[in-house]
């Protein structure tokens, strides 16, 4: 078994600061590095495949002034009849996967604009309607997996302490707290580094998602992220745009903002933990929307059945869930406390190199 490299290590605590779902990243579960360099994809399955979104990155830009210049229209001409083809959806709109979950396909780097008005009736009765469009059904969509979900949706208590701990060549520790006021939730999470690994990765984590509590579950309204160094990331789901704007500050770089089409069911890396504490069943599959400050992707899970194992609480039956998809390289596995409200108290990750990362929790307190 290769041994963790120190940049590992680095990643690790990233890690440990950016969220449970250690399997969304390709290195010990860094949610940022996945959403980044896009190195994950899932095997061919039986069920249903993934779905991503993503745009590339660019400046923030604003509207012109109401008294300024606009700009000159483009020439138009035109076209020739074309043959037949797929009809054009808007992602921004309609967030959602075809109709047949086999012929989903990964959305990269898309920008969808509406053509020009035609300038003339000439143009307008030369120009061939587009085709129209059927809905796919709404049972073979990634909604249908929330919903199904969602059907037996866990109510969270109004508080919940979790202390996480890292096991590995570098060990680091995380503590998230969990608030809930009527529909209304916050989670705040503080990670850091400690033994040896303290000397070399000074400084914490800071993270806090706010939200409200909806059908499908939780329903992120803002994410921010603060690491050492001065740089942060922000998150602002924007549902009446169909939106989220991801902002990203480097005190080197400036300030970088994302529009990524906001997909249903998108959690932010901080309450995705706690949507699966939400939704998880003994007896089926399911699916994290995670986003991030580049892309935003559906990850399928599967529920392998109820395991007793030892802890550092104690004894605990749980429910062993893993992301589908899985090989022995880059498996992740987690195990939800049965009587402590389905949250996560075991995770485990196997990078490229074949070494086993375990994130466990310490202490648990519930009020």
């Amino acid at each position: 078994m290769s041994r963790p490299s120190p940049r590992s290590g680095v990643m690790t605590l990233r890690t440990l600061g950016r969220g449970f779902w250690i399997g969304l990243v390709g290195s010990i579960g860094l949610h940022a590095a996945l959403l980044s360099t896009g190195t994950f994809t899932v095997p061919e399955l039986t069920g249903p495949r993934m779905i991503e979104a993503r745009l590339e990155t660019r400046l923030e830009t604003r509207k012109p002034d109401a008294d300024s210049t606009p700009l000159p229209k483009l020439a138009t001409r035109a076209p020739k009849p074309p043959p037949s083809r797929p009809a054009e959806t808007d992602l921004a709109a309609e967030p959602l996967a075809p109709e047949d979950p086999a012929d989903q396909s990964t959305v990269t780097d898309t920008i969808v604009e509406s053509p020009p008005p035609p300038t003339s009736e000439n143009e307008a009765a030369a120009a061939p309607p587009l085709p129209d469009v059927e809905p796919p059904s709404p049972g073979s969509r990634p909604h249908a997996m929330l919903s199904h979900a969602a059907s037996t949706l866990k109510e969270l208590p109004r508080h919940i302490e979790i202390v996480y701990q890292l096991k590995g060549m570098v060990s680091g520790r995380q503590t998230q707290i969990w608030r809930r006021e009527d529909q209304r939730y916050t989670i705040e999470s503080s990670s850091e580094a400690t033994g040896l690994a303290a000397i070399f990765l000074s400084g914490r984590i800071l993270q806090k998602s706010s939200g409200h509590i909806g059908p499908l579950g939780l329903i992120p309204d803002r994410y921010d992220m603060q690491r050492p160094g001065g740089k942060s990331e922000t998150l602002l789901f924007r549902y009446d745009d169909n939106v989220i704007e991801a902002s990203r500050i480097d005190p080197k770089k400036g300030t970088r903002t994302t529009e990524i089409p906001l997909l249903t069911g998108a959690q932010d890396p901080l309450s995705s933990i706690f949507q699966l504490a939400m939704v998880a069943r003994e007896d089926g599959e399911g699916v994290i929307v995670a986003a991030g400050a580049k892309r935003i992707k559906g990850y399928p899970y599967l529920t392998l059945g109820t395991e007793t194992i030892q802890t550092p609480l104690g004894q605990l039956q749980t429910l062993h869930v893993t992301r589908a998809g899985d090989s022995d390289k880059g498996a992740v596995h987690l195990w939800l406390a049965i009587e402590h409200r389905h949250l996560p108290v075991r995770i485990t990750y196997t990078d490229d190199d074949g070494a086993e990362w375990v994130l466990e929790a310490v202490s648990l307190k519930v009020e």
